[in-house]
């Protein structure tokens, strides 16, 4: 074995080499099992707990922070006796503190000997990066102070980049999960509200005598809360609700699942009930029972048809008013007496409209999402052409005029952007 006076200054520099390829090795191997356990995560909370305490272990440093991007505003996550005052306190250059400075730049800033004494905190050294993913940056790291009095140099940068990009990866990663969760949150929703309003929505309208109804549901993007029902009171009387809720999804399908069992319930114990002491009675249920935001309510437009007395009795509830053509006149009417929204103001009367029906007399009613298409210009479809349509299509039958007031609406929005399209549902009641 060869003494140490033996080994040569060559000698000496290869063992040292040796070590240092061993240790970096090592160091790799650390990193590479690190990244393993970073990448297996999927909480973005949990990543950002394991990534401080390794990026502080691994630049040997004493305390550190993270930030992420929300809203192109970087966001205080993880601090491990970092204050986000002290890291605002830390002015580089260009009037940006040294976390917005990396965050903006991307670059990895190095300081040393410092000799800052802030909050209590005798800040020597500091090194800050960028947490990068492909063109973005999702945020930033910053580590102060370097144990035993040390500096920061370019192997801690090197080795901290090398973890920050199994970082970035697994943030993304947790977005994407969460992104992909989410979405399926919205599907199941949006598949429970169809299901809901899919068993709520009348079958068969057309086994009245004496009248024709047609009535379609153009469903949008997202499940609304619109609604319609036609309920037989005797052989020559007959209800039609048409009705929206001011939301959508799964909350409005409940509440109009709710309203469409109250209607019945009042209707089966006095169907002799007029239609504005059934918006009263239905707006105090709701109000005590069933709705607790402010934010949700019903519009409801009711019509109670009378064959025998040839009479409309009908009450409109916040809603669009209906429009009635007088074929004798071949003029259009709205009907508009009623009241306000049902749901939100316990007590309150409604009023109640009447008209006499005229053979071939008409009926149409529509939620506002067919008022309230838009064109690619961002004009809307409006009453005015609610009213060029039923003048227009006055020879067919109801529902065949569903159908083409369908069309009338498409060639309007044709070119305007989806989001824009609501969901629309349509109604219309021919007297013979």
């Amino acid at each position: 074995m060869l003494s140490m006076e033996a080994i040569t200054d060559q000698d000496r520099r290869l063992l040292e080499l040796e070590s240092r390829l061993e240790a970096t090795k090592a160091e790799l191997r650390d990193l590479a099992t690190m990244g393993a356990v970073i990448t297996s995560i999927q909480d973005t909370n949990a990543i950002l707990s394991v990534v401080m305490d390794m990026a502080v272990r691994l630049a040997r440093g004493e305390v550190g922070m993270i930030a992420l991007v929300e809203d192109e505003k970087l966001v205080f996550k993880i601090s491990w006796g970092v204050t986000e005052e002290l890291a605002h306190s830390l002015m580089y250059q260009d009037g940006m503190d040294l976390p917005t400075y990396c965050f903006q730049t991307r670059e990895t800033i190095i300081l040393n000997e410092l000799g800052i004494v802030t909050e209590g905190l005798s800040i020597d050294s500091i090194i800050c990066l960028p947490i990068q993913f492909k063109e973005r940056c999702l945020g930033v790291v910053v580590i102060v102070n370097k144990e035993g009095g040390g500096s920061y140099g370019e192997e801690d940068k090197e080795t901290l980049e090398m973890l920050l990009n199994f970082v970035a990866v697994a943030i993304e990663n947790s977005n994407l999960v969460k992104a992909r969760l989410n979405q399926q949150k919205v599907r199941q929703e949006m598949a429970i509200a169809r299901q809901i309003q899919s068993t709520i929505l009348p079958q068969n309208i057309d086994s009245i005598e004496g009248v024709d109804i047609g009535a379609a549901y153009y469903p949008a993007k997202e499940v609304g809360g619109d609604f319609y029902d036609v309920i037989k009171l005797s052989d020559k009387q007959f209800l039609v609700i048409l009705g929206d809720v001011s939301n959508k999804g799964v909350p409005a399908a409940l509440v109009m699942s709710a309203a469409s069992g109250i209607i019945k319930s009042i209707l089966a114990l006095d169907p002799g009930i007029s239609v504005s002491d059934l918006a009263v009675r239905l707006n105090d249920l709701l109000c005590r029972e069933i709705i607790k935001e402010r934010e949700m309510f019903v519009m409801l437009f009711f019509s109670m048809f009378d064959l025998e007395t040839r009479m409309l009795h009908y009450c409109n509830a916040g809603h669009i008013p209906g429009l009635y053509w007088d074929d004798k006149s071949s003029s259009i009417c709205e009907l508009s007496e009623g009241g306000p929204i049902v749901g939100q103001f316990e007590g309150i009367s409604f009023k109640q409209g009447s008209r006499a029906l005229g053979h071939g007399d008409r009926l149409f009613l529509f939620t506002d999402g067919l008022t309230e298409a838009t064109d690619s210009d961002g004009n809307l479809f409006g009453r005015e052409r609610a009213e060029q349509v039923l003048s227009a299509e006055i020879g067919v039958e109801p529902a065949e005029f569903c159908r083409r007031v369908k069309d009338w609406v498409d060639r309007f929005a044709a070119g305007a952007a989806e989001e824009t399209i609501d969901d629309f549902t349509i109604l219309q009641v021919k007297v013979g």
